[in-house]
């Protein structure tokens, strides 16, 4: 695998091209109140942590690197004829600290994933416009997976009765282990995901009388935990976060199962796209059902609509979309809403599957006034999650 995704894993949200030995010296005198307040034995402690953790980070990087940092910009591009301009576009695209020309920081495997790419744009077969949002693409992705998968080893570990410390530094240690495997899965997901979306793409192919400005027709939704921010000030970190990850497992299992694809997560509200009228139902009316009757969940509100938009940036733009999120915030704890004409698409599409309340006139924030409805399910059958 290109070192991109490696080194992102490792230093996401850094400069990109710091070193184990950048890592801040517990006992220097730049934290000297702190140090005034702890005794020589507890100095003795913090010294050993700080070597324990620099050799897993130095361990860890020097897999992923894949060697040592040898190139700058200006070397790329005269020893390995990569423009200096898709170097730096690249860089900063993977959400890494812009270095000058001649700084010390790109490894052989960096040049080599900078260079596959940018050749793709000196023959002409990708614009710069695409190169530099493909490699945005990568660097928000690769960097939000690599940020999940590692807390979800130091999830494991604090679950297991270690402290928080202690348990970023198994995690630390475990990786090399693991990154066989972890690279295949990327691989394995991304291809599977490519194909499927290739699948839908063919599909749209065979449509008639598509709209240019927004040519998908989808089911687009929302649903959000009701008192969610009561609830962050209530719950510690770790309760909050343990009902987070129980409603995003929960909405993920749904829409999965449902047919549908999870767009992104903000915390407590999840957005989804569905391909037909009665599978954006399904999921509303499931995410309603189930996560009001888990105990352990506040309530969650949903709405949703069928219509036309627009997918750029792994996300989908369009009135329908915003149409959807607005009325989403309007909703009771509990129920879906719809507008009339998603009403009117759903018994279309699966006549008496679904109930639709004879709704009431709302004002929603830069819309204006919409007839919002209520939709229940009525002789549909519910989803089996089979878990």
């Amino acid at each position: 695998m290109p070192a991109g995704g490696g080194m992102a894993s490792l230093e996401q949200g850094s400069s990109g091209h710091g070193a184990p030995g950048d890592l801040p010296d517990p006992t220097s005198e730049d934290d000297a109140d702190g140090i005034g307040q702890i005794d020589a034995q507890e100095i003795l402690e913090l010294n050993r942590r700080f070597a324990e953790v620099r050799r897993s980070v130095g361990t860890l990087e020097r897999q992923l690197l894949q060697g040592p940092r040898k190139y700058s910009r200006r070397d790329l591009s005269e020893q390995r004829g990569i423009p200096g301009r898709l170097a730096a576009v690249y860089w900063r695209s993977l959400g890494f600290t812009p270095v000058d020309e001649d700084t010390v920081v790109f490894t052989e495997e960096d040049a080599y994933a900078i260079g596959d790419l940018a050749s793709l744009v000196e023959d002409g077969a990708l614009s710069e416009r695409a190169f530099a949002s493909i490699t945005r693409g990568l660097g928000f992705h690769m960097g939000r997976l690599a940020m999940w998968a590692t807390e979800a080893l130091v999830d494991e570990a604090k679950a297991a009765g270690r402290s928080d410390a202690e348990a970023r530094l198994e995690m630390l240690d475990s990786v090399p282990d693991l990154l066989e495997t972890l690279e295949s899965q990327v691989m394995f997901a991304f291809r599977r995901q490519l194909a499927a979306y290739a699948a839908r793409a063919g599909s749209e192919v065979l449509h008639r009388d598509t709209d240019e400005l927004f040519p998908l027709q989808r089911a687009v939704g929302f649903a959000d935990l009701v008192q969610f921010t009561r609830l962050s000030r209530d719950l510690t970190g770790a309760q909050l976060a343990d009902v987070v990850g129980r409603f995003e497992a929960a909405g993920r299992d749904i829409i999965s199962v449902g047919g549908g694809r999870v767009v992104k997560t903000v915390g407590d509200e999840i957005m989804f796209l569905a391909d037909t009228p009665e599978d954006g139902a399904q999921i509303a009316v499931t995410l309603a059902e189930a996560i009001s009757a888990d105990p352990d969940l506040p309530p969650v509100r949903v709405a949703f609509v069928w219509g036309s938009m627009f997918s750029r940036y792994g996300d989908v733009f369009g009135p329908s979309v915003n149409l959807a999120a607005r009325m989403e915030s309007v909703a009771r704890p509990g129920t879906v809403l719809v507008d009339a004409d998603t009403a009117r698409a759903v018994a279309e599409a699966l006549p008496g599957g679904f109930a639709a309340s004879e709704g009431e006139d709302v004002e929603l924030h830069g819309i204006g006034a919409v007839r919002v409805r209520e939709l229940t399910r009525d002789r549909s059958t519910p989803l089996n999650l089979g878990l």
